[in-house]
């Protein structure tokens, strides 16, 4: 048996942001959710698909359903990290038990400049205001530094395709 993974500071970053955490958050006192769930005429193996298989299936299902957030709810309440709950997976889920269980902190931070920014974002089970610092501006690089990086990819792209960049692209562009 392998060991998960632990999730990296981008991943809890972005599973504050997740609509379906946000949406897990409002729905968790919904304690009725198993007798409303689309999943009542689905075989129960569609959400727990073997090892290398794809949960696509059980994720669709998942979106048309209309509990699917109290679901997830239920299931980052109890820490369940197999199979499919809430149109989401096993890896999805291990980033939003981080969220739900704790505070937002600095390290994250860094990751949130990129991307839509949601009115409202998790963090220890409540829906808050995101941090203003979440905004701010990250450092560029000079246009020196810029055009330095740019002619060191040009010339490692020439030396592993035998073709510069430019070349290929207007090649395939006709």
């Amino acid at each position: 048996m392998t060991r998960a993974r632990v999730p990296r500071p981008h991943e809890i970053a972005a599973a504050r942001r997740d609509p379906r955490l946000a949406r897990a958050v409002r729905e968790r006192h919904d304690n009725a959710w198993r007798t409303r769930g689309a999943c009542q005429a689905a075989d129960p193996e569609t959400f727990f698909p073997a090892p290398l298989e794809a949960a696509d299936a059980a994720v669709q299902l998942c979106g048309r359903c209309p509990v699917s957030g109290a679901c997830l709810a239920w299931a980052l309440s109890v820490g369940d990290c197999h199979g499919v709950w809430g149109g989401t997976t096993a890896r999805e889920r291990r980033a939003m038990l981080v969220a739900w269980r704790t505070e937002e902190s600095a390290d994250e931070m860094q990751y949130v400049a990129f991307g839509p920014q949601p009115e409202l974002v998790v963090s220890a089970g409540q829906l808050q205001a995101p941090r203003r610092g979440a905004n701010r501006r990250i450092p560029t690089q000079s246009r020196a530094e810029l055009a330095l990086v740019t002619l060191g990819e040009a010339e490692r792209d020439t030396r592993q395709h035998g073709v510069p960049l430019l070349a290929r692209e207007h090649a395939h562009a006709a």
